[in-house]
């Protein structure tokens, strides 16, 4: 998967089924049962076949800091 691709996948709100083959190189069940998986743990929307990108970031213990740090610099004028 490409840089581009990833970065349009995290871009959006939620993410699909589809997502999460792309992203996690999974069948459909194996997708359809990780989305599962997260939902019981996190499910921000309370829609079926989607999750928030947040609830992914969280379910995998992904930090998201940095990114946050970088928006802040980035509207603040220091990295541009």
């Amino acid at each position: 998967m490409t840089y581009e691709k990833r970065e349009a996948i995290f871009s959006k709100e939620y993410l699909s089924i589809a997502d999460l083959q792309e992203l996690l190189g999974l069948g459909y069940q194996e997708a359809a049962r990780t989305m599962r998986n997260i939902k019981r743990k996190y499910d921000r929307l309370g829609t079926r076949g989607k999750i928030h990108v947040q609830d992914y970031f969280d379910y995998y213990g992904i930090k998201t800091e940095r990114y946050a740090l970088l928006d802040e610099e980035l509207l603040s004028g220091g990295l541009v």
